[in-house]
């Protein structure tokens, strides 16, 4: 190991004063996250794979249930890689979520997850307050749970984890047989699902007091029911809360367009982002670079400190970062330049260690420089061909270089080669046979019988259409030679009729009666051409007259059936009226005999009336009288009963 070349590597650069224009004290903090070239390549192959539906979509604006369907899947896809590609890969997900260098793994995997690590340990090594509990709200998925819980398992410092989904990485057993400081302090990370389906410890839950919320993906729903009870579960005011945003990927678009969802064109602003921006999804402003560079740490005594200690006003503390940048709008023309263009993507110093690497030297490096300092080892992924990254083994891997390696040894990766060179042989295989049965002479036969009667048809047809066209030619030619007829008719009628007005002056004649007989003859014509025309005059007239004489006829007709239905009117107004007289008078009397009646009975009543007062007046006196004669009275005595002494 050369030490000196170690000690002699580019100096770590300081961290400078932000000077912040808007500050942010509203508790809802965005903390941007990178994106490895894993990630990268990934979504730039998700988008690769919608490319059809995509253009389609935005230059056509065809809103089929198919292409929007395939839009939604692409952008799903895109938040899981964003996340980490284990969870779009099943076959890269690791077997032994338990192991020692579990989290390592998955945090150089993942920019987010690199975060998460680096953010956790800052939580855990402030000393602020004792005891500290942390949510982090992610979505209801197993695969979340437990990914994020083994990266949570490498975090160091004194802590517990509490997930309330699924079951545990680690075993309950060896999380008792670890043996922590107990005078150190204590953060309990509580893993909760976005939509508040918790399956155990719900009472353990409900008696939780949150200091800070993180939330993990864009799954979550920030104006959700559930998590509003988080922030002020069991507290006075509200906790704070720190997204994790990947910068410029499709979490920090929706993020970004959260206020426009019930837009029209909030999936066009959305599609359009993730392709626009896939050459600059996850590089991080140049000035946060060393904050990143050096895990976080500035954020324990810049923000921290504040958010933990026991304040009892409503005001939160300022958040020492930048806010995230501002999406642009794009256009059709955009998208579609920006799909024909390949995306080439830069190490940045945060990525990975090759952002750091330095140019190689003369001499033979050694085994260290040329394989650790270089990330040139089995289990980078990043070494790996497109094939090996996606698990699917076609003709192109047969064609790399290192595929004659380890032939001895039966592999996987061997078999399925093995496997696709038998596929593709029968193949071919079936090809050659289709192309010796093809050329059997029953089938030959066959098939030049149904050529002789396609070409018998085909002249059928051909000798049809030379007809109708011959027969079409001959009438266009008779129609043609009809109006050359007409026209020279027409100009001999001229003629003539220019002949016969200076027929005089042309012979030189000077007799008299002919003269004389050429002018009656002249008005003969004018005569009868007039005469013709005073006919047709007359007929029209007459048409005109017999057309007047029938709508008169018409009209007289409809005097008469009105004066008709005018008398019957008044007939049926005089029977109403009739109608009216009578039970006009058949009321009367009718009203009358009931006053009669009323009348009489009125007296029948008076009269009763009367008697009742003299009934009334008699039994008065009656009792008047028995009241006055009561001590007169004398009560029989009884007689000697037989029973009697």
């Amino acid at each position: 190991m050369n030490l000196l070349k170690i000690l002699d590597g580019t100096p770590e650069p300081p961290i400078i004063d932000l000077r912040l224009e808007n500050v942010n004290r509203s508790g809802d903090y965005h903390l941007p996250t990178p994106m490895y070239e894993f990630q990268k390549e990934l979504t730039d192959q998700i988008v690769s794979l919608h490319y059809p539906d995509i253009l389609k979509y935005c230059e056509t604006n065809d809103k089929n249930d198919l292409i929007i369907k395939s839009l939604e899947i692409c952008i799903n896809n895109c938040m899981l890689v964003s996340t980490h590609p284990y969870l779009l890969i099943n076959h890269y997900m690791p077997k032994n979520l338990a192991s020692k260098d579990m989290s390592s793994k998955l945090a150089d995997t993942s920019g987010k997850f690199s975060v998460l690590r680096d953010l956790m340990n800052v939580i855990i090594s402030n000393t602020t307050r004792n005891t500290k509990t942390i949510g982090v709200v992610l979505n209801n998925n197993a695969k979340f749970f437990d990914l994020v819980e083994a990266l949570l398992l490498g975090c160091s410092g004194n802590k517990t984890i509490k997930r309330y989904i699924g079951n545990y990485v680690e075993k309950e057993s060896s999380k008792t047989n670890k043996s922590g400081d107990s005078n150190k302090p204590v953060t309990n990370i509580h893993l909760l699902p976005f939509d508040g389906k918790v399956t155990r410890d719900e009472e353990q839950f409900a008696q939780t007091k949150f200091d800070a919320l993180i939330v993990f993906d864009s799954y979550v729903d920030t104006n959700h029911e559930f998590f509003q009870k988080l922030r002020t579960q069991n507290r006075r005011k509200e906790a704070i809360v720190i997204r994790l945003v990947p910068v410029r990927t499709v979490e920090h678009c929706q993020l970004y367009y959260s206020d426009m969802t019930t837009q029209n064109d909030y999936l066009y602003k959305i599609i359009s982002s993730i392709v626009c921006l896939r050459e600059h999804i996850g590089i991080l402003p140049p000035d946060v670079f060393p904050i990143f560079n050096q895990h976080l740490k500035y954020l324990s005594h810049t923000f921290f400190d504040y958010a933990f200690k026991g304040s009892r006003s409503n005001s939160f503390p300022e958040w020492p970062l930048p806010e995230l940048s501002k999406i642009p709008k794009f256009s059709a023309t955009d998208i579609e330049r920006s799909l024909l263009t390949e995306v080439h993507y830069h190490y940045t110093p945060y990525d990975s260690s090759e952002g750091n690497s330095q140019k190689p030297q003369k001499k033979k490096p050694s085994y260290y420089e040329a394989k650790r300092l270089e990330s040139d080892y089995v289990t980078n992924s990043l070494r790996n061909d497109f094939n090996t990254l996606i698990g699917i083994f076609g003709n192109e891997s047969n064609m790399t270089v290192n595929s004659d390696i380890n032939r001895n040894i039966l592999t996987h990766k061997l078999i399925t080669q093995l496997k696709t060179a038998y596929l593709n042989w029968n193949i071919a295989d079936e090809e050659h046979n289709t192309y010796i049965d093809y050329n059997r002479p029953d089938i030959q036969a066959r098939v030049g019988r149904r050529e002789d009667e396609t070409k018998h048809a085909l002249s059928k047809i051909i000798n049809d259409i030379d007809h109708t066209e011959s027969r079409i030619l001959f009438a266009e030619k008779k129609t043609l030679r009809n109006i050359q007829e007409l026209e020279s008719t027409k100009e001999e009628m001229k003629d003539f009729e220019s002949k016969l007005i200076s027929f005089i002056a042309d012979n030189s004649i000077t007799n008299e009666k002919l003269k004389k007989f050429y002018d009656q003859q002249v008005k003969i014509w004018e005569l009868q051409a007039k005469i013709k025309e005073n006919l047709a005059k007359i007929n029209s007239k007459h048409e005109e007259k017999n057309y007047m004489a029938n709508e008169c006829a018409n009209a007289a007709n409809s005097i008469i059936e009105s004066k008709n239905q005018v008398q019957m009117a008044q007939e049926l107004n005089n029977q109403l009226k009739r109608r009216i007289a009578i039970s006009i008078d058949s009321g009367f009397e009718e009203r009358t005999k009931f006053k009669k009646q009323k009348t009489e009975l009125m007296e029948e009543i008076e009269a009763e009336k009367v008697i009742n007062k003299t009934y009334q007046a008699k039994l008065g006196k009656s009792l008047k009288f028995l009241k006055e004669t009561s001590h007169l009275k004398k009560r029989k005595s009884r007689g000697i009963t037989p029973n009697g002494k």
